[in-house]
This record gives C-alpha cells, structure tokens and sequence, in this order.
C-alpha cells in the first residue's frame, strides 16, 4: 500500500495528507472511548498526519489527547475556539476565551496546536455588540464588522505570540459568508476549514471560497465531504418521500447520482471521496469515522486516486450553487 500523498496547506509550510480525521465522531456523544482512541491511533498507523477537533465536540479533545499520549508519529493538530450558545455565549469577552483554550490545551494534553480556529466565523456574534439575548446568529453581506478590534482576533493573535498557535484560521459551514470574512479581515488568516459546502452535490464553496483562498494563498480545509451521512450511502427512500431540505431539483440530482453511483460499482463514499481529490486547490479533506472500518474504507478511496475522467465529469455536472444565502 502506498503512503498517503500530501499537498501544502496554504503559505504555512505544512504538509498535509490528502485525507485528515474529522474529530466529531470520536467522541463519546458518537462513539464508545476506546473506540475513538481505536480510530486515531489507526489514522496514525495508515499515515494520516492531520486531526481536527474543537471544545463543542463532546470529549473529542480528551480522547485525542490520551489517544496520541506517548505515540511517536508526529501529528497535525487543529481546534477551535468559541461555539458557545450564540444567544447567550461570551463572544465579546477575551477571558471566556482564553479560559476555554487553557482546557483546549490540557485536554489535548499538549503546550501549543498547529492551527487554532474560529469555530463558526461566519456568525455575527463573534464581530460585533448585541444586547443579550441576542436576535441575530449570522453574518449579512451587508454587514461592515470591525474585525481587528473584536475579542476573538484579540484572542487569536495573543495565542500565536504566547506561541501557543503556530497557524490562525477561521471555520464555517457557509461559503459565502467565509469568503466575507476572508475577504474582509486584515489580521492574518492561514488556514480557512469550510464543511457542508463542498461534496458531491453541494458546490459553493468551489464557487465562492477556494478561488479567493487560492489568491490569498490561503490553506483550505474541506469538513464533512459526506454532507454527515446524507452522502455515505443512498437513501433511495428519499426519491419517494424528500425530506424537508430536498426541493425538486435537489431530488433529481440526487436520482442522477444514485443511477451514477449504481453503474459505477463504486460505493456512493468512495465516489464522493475521489471525486474531490481531482481539485488541487484544498489541502487536506476531513470526514469523520466512527469505527476502524469507515476509516480504512476513507483510505482506500483517497489511495486509489481521483476518478476517471468521464466519471468525474458526469458528477460534475451534478453539481448545485445554491442561490440562497444559508443553503
């Protein structure tokens, strides 16, 4: 078997493999505590160099950091900072964060991580004052926050000079508004992780966030390139009764690449994986895995390489950018 290849994250100097580890699913909210330390020290054994977790993930920190304790593979480390409840959290406040990386760090059992995030950028919460119980959760496009002066970016700069963040990033599950921010702020942004924006069906964040990553020489992180199971497997319940989410439109795409997916004779995972590999601008994919053996089936995909060109192009064509703002 061959190593996992690995692509530069952004202007850092990193090195990533193409598949990381999203950290959501080892936690004992998802799985069981041995486990999840099962899942990382396997990711490590089969060359996987990046792990991604945050404090709004149950115990992910805690079962990563006993999982790596003592091991001598050298691994990459993402967190987040904030994600508290947004009508009520300490956005505006330096201490809550300083507070809760202090934890970040004890659970995961180490001095500094590689990269430290904003955990939902694109909410409004962290950028400006608003009487609490706050009203508003998101970002507008027409908002002008002040970027430089809010807690966060505070917090963010005095963890990298305290060295205790080697790389600073923002996250988010909306293209559009992660590009704002990337557009917008001018305190120095390494590392964007957007999640739900770039699989199989959803494309906006191919459409409005990598291009703009690519000129600022900025690292891109893609999350949740399974859409969380909604693409793992086909639900062709679905084509009969959609769920709410599922307009028309949506429905026949998702008929298309079940029809793809069946003459194919990939599984509708790999197809989702590999399709993904053929854009050279991100660094490093993250699905999440539960169990030893959706992490070896996440491997073998990315080591098989991207599709075929006359696969690739038909799932391309499935692809949708949502018009509305949230979708």
């Amino acid at each position: 078997m061959t190593d996992l290849k690995k692509r530069a994250l952004g202007k850092t100097g990193l090195e990533v493999t193409e598949l990381g580890l999203g950290g959501v699913f080892i936690s004992e909210k998802k799985t069981m505590h041995a486990e999840g330390m099962g899942v990382v020290r396997r990711a490590l054994e089969l060359g996987v160099n990046y792990i991604d977790t945050a404090p709004f993930y149950g115990n992910s920190q805690q079962v990563l950091g006993e999982a790596l304790q003592g091991l001598a593979q050298p691994c990459l480390i993402g967190t987040k900072c904030g994600r508290w409840d947004w009508r009520t959290g300490s956005y505006r406040e330096l201490d809550a964060f300083k507070r809760q990386f202090e934890q970040s760090l004890k659970d995961l059992r180490r001095d500094s991580v590689d990269i430290l995030y904003i955990h939902e950028a694109d909410w409004a919460v962290y950028w400006r004052d608003m009487p609490v119980p706050r009203e508003v959760c998101h970002l507008s496009p027409e908002d002008v926050p002040d970027y430089g002066s809010a807690p966060v970016t505070r917090f963010l700069l005095w963890a990298r000079d305290q060295g205790m963040a080697r790389h600073l990033g923002i996250s988010g599950n909306n293209a559009h508004l992660l590009a704002k921010v990337l557009k917008e702020s001018r305190w120095p942004i390494d590392v964007v992780l957007v999640a739900f924006q770039y699989s199989l069906v959803w494309r906006n964040a191919r459409e409005h966030l990598l291009p703009l990553a690519r000129e600022k020489g900025v690292g891109v992180v893609l999350g949740a390139p399974l859409q969380q199971g909604r693409l793992a497997v086909p639900y062709t319940e679905w084509l009969e009764k959609p769920p709410d989410w599922m307009d028309k439109d949506l429905g026949e795409r998702f008929r298309s690449l079940y029809a793809i997916q069946r003459e194919s004779g990939l599984s509708l995972a790999e197809l989702g994986m590999r399709f993904l590999l053929a854009d050279p601008d991100f660094a490093t994919v993250i699905p999440g895995a539960k169990t030893i053996e959706e992490l070896e089936a996440n491997v073998r995909a990315i080591r098989a390489g991207p599709l075929p060109r006359d696969l690739h192009d038909r799932l391309r064509r499935l692809g949708r950018v949502f018009a509305g703002l949230y979708a």
